[in-house]
């Protein structure tokens, strides 16, 4: 079969954020994403399905921490990737109604800090995650699956009053707003991680406006790179939702 790239909006171009680079490849509508983890925190994305659309991504196995103890366990979103034994230290932190479900890699396997096991924990198209590289060198993490696509608005993130982790549904990137289909309302700020801190950019009455960083300049709408998540601040005081058309052409 022939294989073709998928050339989203520019996207090889683009990505260049500090904390997080990707790549996009499909055969079709089912392809692969690169995410480059710096050292120290990122906040990464999967902007695939797993095996069909709506399919869920999960982080590691479905029946156990690690597959030496169960062998039976169903390999995950990270398991191959993780538990080599070269990625030990590094962990995951999924947002949560009570803070973060933290899953770190030991020398055996997945291990829990708090909240659900880790194969209980998505990484879909729309959510965002914090990772952790405690080594001073970057690595890469591989997502495959099925790119999200719809005619109708379908496509949808509800982002509840106060902070979201989130990220594009798709895996495109450009304006926030007239390329990725945000409609802001005016107080609501996003945050994307930096080496520094955080690049800031709020949505005032005359526009888009820099709070924080050099990356988005004042009037600029923010252009999250591919495979990365950002908070979005909801300042309605109700739930926004991100609706998004996308389809791909054979």
């Amino acid at each position: 079969m022939r294989t073709k790239t998928l050339i989203l909006s520019g996207v090889l171009a683009a990505l260049t954020s500090a904390s997080v680079m990707a790549q996009v490849y499909s055969l079709n509508a089912v392809g692969y994403i690169n995410v480059t983890c710096k050292s120290g925190f990122s906040i990464i994305a999967d902007q695939l399905f797993a095996n069909g659309a709506g399919v869920a991504q999960y982080l590691s196995g479905a029946n156990a921490f690690n597959a030496t103890a169960n062998p039976n366990s169903t390999p995950g979103l990270l398991d191959a990737q993780l538990l080599d034994g070269q990625h030990v230290g590094v962990t995951t932190f999924k947002p949560s109604t009570s803070g973060f479900t933290i899953a770190g890699v030991t020398p055996t396997g997945w291990a829990t800090d708090s909240g659900s096991a880790p194969y209980l924990t998505t990484l879909n198209p729309g959510e965002g995650i914090y990772i952790y590289n405690p080594y001073p060198t970057n690595f890469t993490l591989t997502f495959v699956g099925t790119v999200p696509q719809s005619t109708t608005t379908a496509l949808t993130n509800s982002m509840a009053a106060g902070f979201n982790m989130v990220s594009s549904i798709v895996p495109q990137t450009g304006a926030i707003d007239s390329v990725l289909g945000m409609v802001p309302s005016v107080g609501d700020t996003l945050f994307f991680l930096s080496a520094t801190g955080f690049d800031i950019v709020g949505y005032t009455p005359t526009g888009w406006a820099t709070d924080t960083g050099t990356r988005f300049p004042s009037g600029t709408a923010p252009s999250p790179n591919v495979g990365e998540g950002f908070y979005y601040y909801n300042a309605s005081g109700a739930t926004e939702v991100w609706s998004r058309t996308f389809t791909i052409s054979d």
